[in-house]
């Protein structure tokens, strides 16, 4: 089984994907830009999120049996002073579960500081230590800050979710 985690943004979509060892499989990135888009960047919010959405559904709809996810996790939107951009990522965050809701994988919100806490050892760590923490484990794989943080909340999904505890206790009750 793999673990997926997501860090969204009103401009993109940041995943990865990691194994049982905590190995990383793959990095992806659904924006609203690049070949597969109809037209280059689009200044306007809401037709780049379309764009977001439909790259991350093609995604899930062409690729997902390939990677074995059973479970993933996303960040929980946060609250940003800009009201609009809060509820942008709010949008971005909500199409995200429900788009992995209808492929059949769990899929939990996980508060920036709670993932933080309990993967880099520190709740109100800076993206620095956060890239640091991300190379030292996996090495320097991340062209982006985000995928740095993607593949925290992945390594967060595997050891602290819910589904992740579910499974482990299933498994002592059956004897395995």
């Amino acid at each position: 089984m793999n673990y997926l985690g997501l860090d969204c943004s009103s401009k993109a979509v940041h995943g990865v994907i990691i194994t049982e060892t905590e190995a990383i499989l793959h990095k992806l990135k659904f924006d609203g830009m690049g070949k597969d888009s109809l037209i280059p960047y689009i200044p306007d919010v809401d037709n780049r999120l379309f764009q977001i959405f439909d790259k991350f559904a093609g995604y899930l709809n062409q690729e997902l049996e390939y990677n074995n996810i059973q479970c993933s996790a996303i960040e929980a939107a946060i609250y940003i002073q800009n009201a609009r951009t809060t509820m942008n990522i709010s949008g971005v965050v909500g199409i995200a579960k429900y788009l992995l809701h209808t492929k059949g994988i769990v899929c939990y919100p996980v508060d920036n500081k709670t993932w933080k806490k309990r993967i880099v050892g520190k709740g109100n760590v800076g993206k620095p230590d956060i890239k640091k923490f991300a190379i030292d484990k996996w090495g320097d794989v991340f062209p982006e800050q985000d995928y740095a943080d993607a593949a925290c909340i992945a390594l967060w999904a595997k050891r602290w979710s819910t589904y992740e505890k579910e499974r482990i206790l299933k498994e002592k009750l059956n004897g395995r």
